[in-house]
């Protein structure tokens, strides 16, 4: 997420409260299934809006996979507001900061209009292959 290494750090900064910084402000859980150990657990997040340069917040939808179970374990949505703790109140994105995560929801779109032209692809494919079947 580093595109310009002289921002490395503002970007460790903000899981830290040393100024600007990131605050849970809500989740909502939507659990699955109960996990049990031994279980490997991956976590996907996606942008649900394209932050603007007033943003002093952004929202996530989240996944959380069952490596055992092969199924997401649950899916959340996140509230994350942007905070200065020097000043104590709430503040907006940097514009780098905005300009990454504008990037990112940029090729989320992407990816995901590339998935769902697979996606019919395969579907014509399908319905190709039960034609020709069902003719036989």
């Amino acid at each position: 997420m580093f595109s310009d290494p002289k921002y490395q750090q503002e970007w460790y900064d903000l899981m830290t409260p040393k100024g600007i910084g990131l605050i849970l402000g809500s989740i909502k859980t939507d659990f699955k299934f109960p996990m049990t150990f031994p279980d490997r657990v991956t976590v996907l997040h996606k942008l649900v809006t394209k932050p603007d340069y007033s943003s002093d917040r952004f929202y996530l939808d989240v996944v959380m996979y069952s490596e055992q179970q092969r199924r997401p374990a649950a899916k959340c949505f996140e509230d994350i507001v942007v905070y200065d703790y020097k000043a104590a109140k709430k503040a907006p994105l940097k514009p780098f900061m905005v300009d990454e995560l504008r990037a990112t929801y940029d090729l989320q779109e992407q990816r995901k209009e590339e998935a769902e032209r697979k996606v019919a692809e395969l579907h014509a494919f399908a319905e190709q292959v039960e034609g020709i079947a069902s003719e036989s």
